[in-house]
């Protein structure tokens, strides 16, 4: 596997194939196994390997287990080696077309950039040209991210409490609008039946008059039926008057009646949304900071199961991916990412809508052409897609809900 150079100092051997997990040195088993490996994917392995009993052992013993057992050859860890070169296939083959070593870092810094740390790891360590300092600088990266996420999910929390904050004072103001709004709708009402019964009296006036008229027409035309016929017509005509007014009068209030109702309507879509928003990132932040042990996806409320679905992440702030992707992952889902035209290709967005069971689109950091090429693919293919507002956490969360109920084209 390596040699000892003339000066003490250990370098790979670059031409003896590729490396296999119990090869690795002990420090890197750790970083390996908890990047490359979801919590579902271990429990899998030990009921597959071991025994349902020991798969129910707490997150913190399976990682512990598994990666004091795969220092060394045997079923385990050639269990592990098979799934994990199955699993980053792809990222497997792209490595292996590099066949000189500095051209390692910058592939590796690109996978990096955009979020694929699990199968940058996984390819890199094990690749034939892989050597001391590229394993300290792979090293020192993935336990930075790991840092990093961890402050990503007490972020979360925060801006859960945040948005429940939020969600209150909504409801709040909804309840006080809705109220007024009540009160409006009440008073408007009892005007416009008062405007109604004044419009039924004076149509009944106007057609006493109008018979009164024609009485006195059919009477004479003296000057003092004349006179009256006159005064008659006069007070007609006023009524009349009178009567468009109040009709247009009504049509005000109607008018206004119905705004009052469509912002009552507006204000309960908003905060209806508001509260799916906040009880999918407040199941997500309580699983995170206490995860599900000795549960099934039927049974946990608190997480919602994707089932192994390839969930596909089309713009959106480049800062909020890797916890897209440990959401999904936590879901029991496979993440990828294209940020929307920015950087990647549009052209590459074929291809990954192709292999993608159910596509969320942030449109809040997405290019015209990606937004328009998605929408378009979606509808042709029937594939299951979902609009964000923005790139927030519980925005995200809400769609994956969203996904694991079969909810599809829907704009949130």
């Amino acid at each position: 596997m390596c040699d000892i150079s003339a000066t003490g100092t250990q370098a790979f051997n670059c031409f003896k194939g590729k490396r296999k997990l119990w090869e690795l040195s002990a420090k890197l088993l750790c970083p390996v196994i908890g990047t490359c490996l979801t919590t579902s994917e271990i429990r899998k392995l030990a009921e597959k390997i071991v025994d349902k009993e020991q798969a129910r052992k707490s997150d913190y013993w399976l990682h512990t287990w598994i990666v004091s057992n795969c220092d060394v050859k045997h079923h385990l860890s050639l269990t592990v080696q098979k799934h994990l070169d199955k699993k980053f296939t792809a990222a497997i083959k792209r490595f292996g077309l590099i066949k000189c070593r500095d051209e390692l870092k910058p592939v590796w810094q690109q996978h990096i950039d955009r979020g694929s740390s699990a199968e940058a790891l996984w390819a890199l360590l094990t690749h034939p040209l892989c050597d001391l300092t590229i394993e300290d600088m792979a090293y020192e990266t993935i336990h930075m991210l790991s840092h990093q996420i961890g402050a990503g999910q007490r972020a979360d929390l925060k801006r859960l409490h945040t948005v429940e904050k939020e969600l209150l004072e909504l409801k709040k103001s909804s309840d006080k609008s809705q109220q007024k709004s009540h009160q409006t709708i009440s008073s408007k009402e009892w005007q416009l039946d008062d405007l109604q019964q004044q419009l039924a009296d004076i149509k009944a006036d106007n057609l006493q008059l109008k018979e009164h008229c024609q009485r006195l027409e059919r009477q004479g035309n003296n000057n003092a039926a004349a006179l009256e016929l006159k005064q008659l017509q006069n007070k007609v005509a006023s009524q009349n008057t009178s009567l468009e007014i109040l009709d247009k009068q009504k049509l005000q209030w109607q008018q206004k009646l119905q705004h009052s109702k469509d912002n009552i309507l507006g204000l309960t879509q908003k905060l209806q949304l508001q509260r799916q928003e906040s009880r999918s990132l407040e199941g997500l932040v309580k699983q995170s900071l206490s995860p599900c042990n000795r549960c099934s996806a039927a049974s946990c409320t608190d997480c919602p199961d994707l089932k192994g679905l390839k969930i596909l992440c089309v713009g959106g702030q480049p800062r909020m991916t890797e916890q897209y992707r440990e959401l999904v992952s936590r879901c029991n889902g496979e993440f990828s990412h294209h940020d929307g035209g920015v950087e990647d290709r549009s052209k590459r967005l074929d291809a990954m809508l192709w292999s993608a069971d159910a596509v969320i689109c942030a449109s809040d950091c997405i290019s015209h052409d990606a937004y328009y090429r998605l929408k378009r693919f979606c509808k042709q293919h029937n594939k299951r897609h979902l609009y964000i507002p923005s790139s927030g956490i519980s925005s995200f969360a809400k769609a994956m809900d969203d996904v694991a109920n079969e909810i599809s084209c829907v704009n949130l």
